[in-house]
């Protein structure tokens, strides 16, 4: 759990509580007969003395008992407020046995500190403590009647003010019937200038804005809503992102505790996801795809998922999403898709509300759930240009995470937004995911190397035989921070990272590639390999299989297609060379995709 917050109720409460001991302490100072602070005879003494209450002589006794009355009752409230506050952040009755309990726990020992330094002091100088008790007891009472008068007179005047001012509107508690009317009447006002909004804009053609910056310059100078006289009237976070607002209700305020840990090893997850498939779903994995998509996790926040249609690509990670206790959000790409409104949403400036979509949502719920991981699955992204609609998430992707926001729209001036979009912009928690599935045809655009570079590729080309399981394989509940350590610890086995001579090895393949291909590897190639390699280790795999894996999907890719001269021998050469440097056999995925594009040639 990170944080149990106070509302603005609980807050209220406090002061409320901490005013009426602070005025206690005013009383029995008032009432003390020793007189040290007040003249003798004032109206409170007089009112305490009137209800045949025994004048006492307080002494450091009294006054430090008084103190401790003042500083643990207030003590008090704030730790039975905090106890409600645990019991709605457990989805609990605070009536149940152990919320009830707690509290009683915390009044017994609240009042035991108040007067228990008392008590001592009262043992070493032989004194009686009764006069103390009662008098405390008694400003006690005079406290709470003049605190009650006090603040009848408060919410009077407080009342009077609030009725004066709208003297002419109606009162829900005294008459529904004419509160009811008023809000008809108001619909019906809203509705008549909508439908004479939307006849005028017909007049003038399409009103649907196509962009956001469209959207938001619609009558607002970008500003974010519509203007009248320089004024903005956007107002009501409740009505412009109805439902960001909702999510923040449903949380109130809370981010949800960590996910208490499985104590699972990466390769055996492996093995429990792939017996899990098989045995639950029917589908059926080779154990090296599912360690790269794991590795893959562990490498970047965007994985392509490309291959034949029916080979199990949407349904690898809407699984995985539900074996570990998450929830995917699937978006199927449409070929309509031209910016980052198609995923997000954009502000209506007619309706004065965003066009809030399910991807947004999700993105959005991510910030209260920070140890579920989110699964935001593009299916097809490719029959769109994705550089396109998501070409600010592929740039923003590529920062810090703590320095990941997407602009979701521009907020106008002293406008409240919801609790986790700060001016306007949306983080991208680091427990969010981006799994793009991607077919071969003629009706996708193809991908181009910014993407690739940017991502995990696994290809789906071949159907994978089914197997048998002997044992059934539960769900899992497996938290982003379980994960995220697990991937840390791989790398920092040093058994799992890439030694000096394994780099050296693999530099003689690189740098033929560059002189006889002209294809480099930059430092975000050679980071995602040093990321995923020790992962995929762990995972139960090998390092040659790693480095294949990855020299297959970074570099010969970008070879395919190319049809110069000069390409068959090199890709000859480039076979014998795997074979001389790993071995016969070993770099299989890389000289499959070399037997291909030569078959091409």
């Amino acid at each position: 759990m990170k944080k149990v917050y106070f509302t603005r109720k609980n807050l209220i409460e406090l002061s409320l509580v901490f005013f009426f001991f602070l005025f206690f302490l005013f009383v029995f100072a008032c009432v003390d007969a020793g007189h040290i602070f007040f003249a003798e005879n004032n109206p409170i003494e007089i009112l305490y003395l009137g209800i045949g209450l025994p004048s006492v002589k307080a002494g450091t006794v009294g006054y430090v008992t008084a103190i401790l009355v003042f500083v643990y009752m207030t003590v008090c409230d704030a730790g039975l407020i905090f106890v409600r506050r645990l019991a709605k952040f457990s989805k609990q009755s605070v009536f149940t046995l152990k919320w009830i309990s707690l509290s009683i726990l915390i009044i017994l020992l609240t009042v035991a500190l108040s007067f228990g330094l008392g008590l001592y002091y009262v043992s070493r100088v032989n004194e009686s403590i009764m006069p103390v008790l009662q008098m405390v007891g008694g400003s006690l009472l005079i406290s709470f009647i003049l605190y009650l008068f006090l603040g009848s007179i408060v919410f009077c005047v407080a009342a009077l003010f609030v009725n004066f001012r709208n003297i002419d509107k109606p009162y829900r508690f005294f008459n529904v019937s004419e509160e009811e009317q008023y809000e008809k009447e108001l619909d019906a006002q809203v509705e008549q200038e909508q439908d004479d909004q939307d006849n005028l804009a017909l007049k003038f053609g399409d009103v649907q804005p196509t962009t956001a910056q469209d959207s938001l310059a619609g009558g607002s100078g970008g500003s974010g809503g519509t203007s009248v006289a320089g004024k903005m009237i956007i107002e009501g976070r409740e009505k412009v992102f109805p439902g960001l607002s909702t999510i923040d209700l449903e949380h109130e305020g809370f981010i949800t505790p960590r996910i208490k840990p499985v104590g699972i090893t990466l390769e055996g997850f492996c093995h429990d996801f792939r017996n899990y498939l098989a045995h639950k779903q029917e589908l059926y994995f080779d154990i090296k795809t599912i360690r790269a998509f794991v590795s893959g996790l562990a490498t970047s926040k965007m994985i392509i998922l490309q291959g034949l249609s029916g080979t199990g690509k949407s349904s690898l990670p809407r699984y995985f999403a539900k074996f570990i206790g998450s929830r995917p959000n699937f978006n199927p790409v449409q070929t309509t898709w031209r910016d980052k409104t198609s995923i997000i949403g954009y502000f209506n400036d007619f309706t004065q509300t965003f066009n809030e979509t399910e991807f947004l949502k999700q993105m959005y719920r991510a910030t209260y759930e920070v140890d579920r991981l989110n699964i935001m699955v593009l299916d097809e992204f490719n029959i769109a240009r994705i550089e396109y609609y998501f070409a600010e998430f592929l740039s923003v992707l590529e920062f810090p995470e703590n320095e990941q926001f997407i602009k979701v729209m521009q907020l106008p001036y002293d406008f409240i937004p919801p609790r986790h979009l700060s001016a306007g912009m949306l983080k991208i928690e680091p427990n969010t995911y981006f799994i793009c599935t991607a077919n071969k045809d003629d009706s996708t655009f193809s991908i181009s190397d910014k993407v690739y570079d940017r991502s995990i590729v696994i290809d789906f080309d071949d159907r994978n035989e089914p197997f048998t399981v002997k044992s059934d394989v539960k769900e899992l509940k497996l938290g982003y921070e379980e994960l995220s350590d697990l991937f840390k610890s791989a790398r920092k086995d040093k058994k799992n990272t890439l030694s000096n001579e394994d780099l050296k090895q693999f530099r003689v393949i690189t740098d033929y590639v560059h002189e006889k291909f002209d294809i480099t590897f930059g430092n975000r190639i050679m980071n995602q390999i040093a990321q995923f390699v020790p992962v995929y280790i762990a995972c139960g795999g090998t390092k040659e299989e790693a480095l294949d894996f990855m020299f297959a999907r970074k570099v010969l890719t970008k070879i395919q297609g190319r049809y110069e001269d000069h390409i068959k021998a090199g890709l000859l050469t480039l076979s014998k060379m795997l074979d001389k440097q790993y071995g016969t056999g070993v770099f299989k995925e890389s000289k499959h995709l070399i037997a291909v594009q030569v078959k091409q040639l």
